[in-house]
């Protein structure tokens, strides 16, 4: 896996983050959905980049309960949540607290939205 800086791959970033926004924007879900997937699948190919795929594991989430498909909502939260404590444990952080406020809110999104399945 290769950590030099590759060009293509940030512009490839830059352009997938671009089109979230506007696929949010238009409440394009399917299409949320899609672009987050790829914004992952990107943080494989090119590490250096360093995303912070929690984000886009929420996005997705919120996206697919948007959809009202409630098991995959369920396991991007929690794919977040996970993803948000490796960080913490493995990262220095700014605050102590940092990341605890999403930790907490898809923690609760998970229950509420267990409680309807």
């Amino acid at each position: 896996m290769s950590t030099s800086w590759d060009q293509k791959k940030f512009d490839r970033w830059q352009e997938l983050r671009k089109s979230l926004k506007e696929c949010k924007r238009a409440k394009e879900y399917a299409q949320v959905i899609e672009v987050a997937e790829k914004i992952i699948d990107l943080d494989k190919k090119a590490p250096f980049i360093r995303i912070m795929t929690p984000l886009f594991h929420k996005e997705i989430g919120a996206a697919c309960e948007k959809l009202g498909d409630l098991n995959k909502a369920i396991k991007n939260y929690q794919l977040a949540v996970d993803g948000f404590e490796k960080y913490r444990e493995s990262s220095d952080l700014n605050k102590p607290d940092d990341w605890l406020k999403d930790i907490q809110s898809l923690s609760k999104k998970i229950e509420r939205l267990q409680s309807k399945l």
